[in-house]
């Protein structure tokens, strides 16, 4: 900021935002003491709006929050979700000595203002279930119902990625914009069109895949979501984008796929990162260690931990995909939970004021 001091210019206002303004008689001399008067007071306040500032914080906008789990995959062993953590017969240290994990499937329900905001969607394919073993298997719209929110009432759909056990349920949100990263999109058709069958196999392939480039895009979820985009109902996503008041999507591209992307979401016990399965593990955030590698670049995932450090704080608010943990007090943001049907699982992580809880 710079001050008048020329006797040209005494004539001009000086001003700071925000304050009153500061204006000599036109016409009148300015000495040296008066210079010094008004400098002073400018600082004084500046100062004044400064502290004012610090003292009162921005007052933004909150949303409500819910985590439900829509299935479960049974008995995956520890080593395929967390290298680090592989079994190790006859080992007592709580990082390897677990034979399996029982890993849920979550999905972020996000409400404020004029819009319901799913943060991935499950999965419903029953052919698929089977061939991973998952159960407790309940649709999406009936979780939603056991919240107050009915199917038409979603307005926005944010997938981390596009694999199975996210993008399997679009179609089932008729009202719902889809918001997918470009990157993402592009990595599906460069995998799936690759001259190569084994680094083109998907799920569904004969024989199967094993993280290979196409892996956990078979031909069913691609239809829920290529049918949003040739609907006219979605977004292609180039990176950050800021898709209702403070709610933002961060690109973390490579961290599991070619386009994944994070979730910024406000809140009254402050800003949640939803992952997806760049966020696989809580534990591993916390721990700093990779979890669920699939097209993933393992620098890339550590540096999308890092970004919800910067944006939260820390890692409590670091919201994850399939942390085994979930819906227990070991998860602090899980353990106001409840059961739902088959099994399945609620947790109320944040309301809104003015929101009633929907914990039975």
């Amino acid at each position: 900021m710079s001050i008048f001091r020329t006797e040209e210019d005494c004539s001009q206002e000086f001003t700071v935002e925000g304050s009153a303004v500061v204006k000599p008689v036109k016409g009148t001399k300015m000495t040296k003491q008066t210079r010094m008067s008004v400098a002073v007071l400018l600082a004084l306040v500046v100062l004044a709006l400064s502290l004012g500032a610090q003292s009162v914080p921005a007052q933004g906008p909150a949303y409500s929050v819910w985590l439900v789990r829509n299935s479960v995959f049974k008995d995956v062993p520890a080593g395929a979700f967390m290298p680090d953590r592989a079994f190790v017969p006859g080992s007592t240290s709580p990082m390897n000595n677990q034979v399996f994990f029982q890993l849920p499937v979550n999905v972020g329900v996000i409400k404020g203002g004029k819009d319901v905001i799913l943060y991935d969607t499950g999965w419903k394919q029953q052919d698929y279930h089977k061939m991973t073993n998952s159960v407790n298997w309940a649709p999406l719209p009936d979780l939603l119902g056991r919240l107050g929110i009915q199917a038409g009432d979603v307005t926005k759909i944010v997938i981390g990625h596009g694999h199975w056990d996210h993008a399997g349920t679009l179609s089932d949100f008729p009202n719902a914009v889809l918001y997918v990263q470009k990157a993402e999109l592009e990595g599906i058709e460069w995998a799936l069109n690759y001259p190569n069958p084994k680094i083109a196999a998907v799920n569904t392939s004969p024989g199967g895949c094993a993280r290979t480039p196409a892996c956990g895009y078979p031909p069913l979820t691609l239809q829920e979501i290529y049918g949003k985009v040739l609907a006219g109902k979605a977004v292609i996503v180039d990176g950050t984008l800021e898709i209702a008041p403070g709610v933002i999507i961060h690109p973390a591209h490579r961290a599991h796929t070619a386009g994944s992307q994070l979730l910024e979401v406000p809140t009254t016990i402050g800003k949640l990162v939803f992952g997806s399965d760049a966020y696989s593990s809580w534990e591993g955030i916390r721990d700093w260690m990779i979890a669920n590698p699939q097209q993933t670049d393992t620098v890339q995932q550590f540096l999308a931990y890092e970004k919800c450090y910067k944006i939260t704080g820390g890692y409590q608010n670091c919201v994850a995909a399939h942390e085994p943990l979930s819906y227990s007090d070991k998860y602090p943001l899980t353990k106001n939970f409840w059961t739902g049907p088959n099994d399945s699982r609620l947790a109320e992580v944040a309301l809104a004021p003015g929101e009633k809880t929907r914990k039975p």
